[in-house]
């Protein structure tokens, strides 16, 4: 919308450069959106070392984190980057850097797609033993990830 202002907007000083102001909130949507993915890998990676090793001495930790995790993502968090978060691909990345510190062989049982979707992470409350309940489940049962 910034861009259709070039050459029509009257009143605009000559030096103004609509090109780049475009790009740099063009930029600064980038890097937020790229935040809160980070932040929901985050989520993700914690509730599944949580669900495959719910005794660990760093279950505690683990559980602070997925609630601090989730309160950044929720101060960036913005609707309008619901259809460009990936989901499956950051479940993928969590799953990899889970299997790399927690049991591998109950991480490769998890699905291959994100057991979550947007809503069960973006809301206002967390509730973390339940999304943990849900992939011991899944942990458990037979099934393999098809990658």
């Amino acid at each position: 919308m910034i861009r259709r202002l070039r050459g029509t907007a009257r009143g605009l000083p000559n030096e103004l450069d609509i090109e780049n102001v475009a790009e740099k909130i063009a930029s600064a949507g980038r890097s937020e959106l790229a935040t809160v993915q980070s932040f929901i890998r985050l989520v993700l990676l914690h509730l599944t070392k949580l669900a495959v090793e719910t005794d660990s001495a760093a279950a505690g930790h683990w559980q602070s984190q997925v609630t601090g995790f989730h309160s950044d993502l929720m101060h960036r968090y913005a609707a309008s980057m619901r259809q460009r978060i990936g989901i499956d691909e950051l479940w993928a990345t969590a799953c990899q850097q889970a299997s790399s510190s927690v049991n591998r062989e109950t991480v490769d049982r998890l699905p291959a797609h994100c057991p979550f979707d947007i809503d069960d992470l973006v809301v206002r409350s967390v509730q973390v033993s339940e999304l943990v309940e849900r992939l011991k489940i899944l942990s458990e049962s037979p099934g393999r990830r098809d990658g």
